[in-house]
């Protein structure tokens, strides 16, 4: 039989990663599962909505029949616990090098990272057994988790870097408030400073350029949002070529898809929509972010604005891809 395939959605958050999974969701043989990292901990432990509307995953005809293959006879919740653990430990500042350095060199003496990825494994297998699916679309954005599915044998993984300009992004997590859902009621998702977002975008481009250079040849593209959000139907039939499936993109327009129920773990509440809904480029940065804080941005991301192609003019969006 032959493997299932991966694709590792990482990139920023508020970076157009949800609508760009949920397109690919929506593609014959694809299953979006949102951010995977957060099926232990928020899926199970929290008792998270899935994207399906199920008040839980255990809830759900799908997870339910999944957490019972991995769980293999154990109680799933003292799994997810260890789990949990392990993947925070991943997480750590300090760690995060090193699970990307260990991406694809072999087995490893690190007790955590061994956990995860023998689960990892096991998961990726019920979720196709499961579903049927050829491609697993992960969109848990950091690169130390895509390293993680990069070092199973079991799994032929791709890893997609998404960018979106910086001060999108951090005017994104400024202003809008998003809600979602749990067992217990509505979580709000809280809003970030200017430091933290402009730390965290730059952190998350980092990690996936370290994360490139470990990559195969052939298994790694970018795409910016801003190219995706002018040319959807297009961008997607550059990436579903780049998994070398021959299906069509599931746009009924150029610009226009019907997203229906998905099975997401986690992730931007956007997740639970469904019907028509079309790709539009959102630039409200431009006219509501103050020009002083856009300057800032350009001059602590200028180097890495210059390597994905954004001018560091803020008049501009976009300039040639570096």
């Amino acid at each position: 039989m032959s493997r299932t395939k991966v694709l590792s959605i990482v990139g920023p958050g508020r970076s157009g990663t949800t609508i760009l999974t949920s397109v690919l969701g929506q593609t014959e043989g694809f299953l979006n599962v949102g951010e995977l990292r957060w099926l232990w901990r928020r899926g199970l432990l929290e008792g998270r909505a899935c994207g399906c509307g199920a008040p839980s995953l255990q809830a759900c005809p799908l997870w339910s029949r999944v957490i019972e293959k991995v769980s293999a006879g154990r109680v799933a919740t003292d799994l997810a616990a260890e789990i949990g653990g392990a993947l925070e430990e991943l997480a750590w500042r300090r760690h995060r090098l090193r699970v990307i350095r260990e991406a694809t060199a072999g087995s490893s003496q690190w007790p955590a990272l061994e956990q995860v990825r023998q689960v990892s494994e096991g998961l990726i297998s019920a979720i196709a057994e499961v579903t049927g699916a050829r491609v697993v679309v992960d969109s848990s954005k950091r690169a130390q988790d895509a390293a993680v599915i990069a070092g199973l044998d079991e799994v032929e993984h791709y890893v997609l870097h998404m960018v979106r300009d910086p001060a999108a992004v951090i005017h994104s997590w400024q202003r809008r408030d998003k809600t979602t859902h749990a067992a217990d009621g509505a979580r709000t998702m809280a809003t970030r400073g200017f430091l933290p977002s402009m730390v965290r975008w730059s952190e998350n481009c980092l990690g996936a350029e370290a994360l490139h250079q470990r990559m195969p040849g052939g298994r790694w593209m970018f795409v910016r949002y801003e190219d995706f959000a002018a040319a959807p139907r297009a961008t997607v039939a550059r990436i579903l070529s780049f998994l070398g499936e021959d299906v069509p993109p599931p746009f009924v327009d150029e610009d226009t898809v019907v997203l229906d129920v998905n099975h997401t773990v986690a992730g931007n509440p956007n997740r639970f929509r469904v019907g028509p809904v079309q790709v539009r480029a959102d630039d409200e940065w431009r006219r509501r972010m103050p020009h002083r804080q856009q300057l800032a941005v350009r001059a602590l991301s200028w180097p890495l604005l210059l390597r994905y192609g954004y001018s560091l003019d803020t008049r501009s969006v976009v300039g040639a891809r570096a």
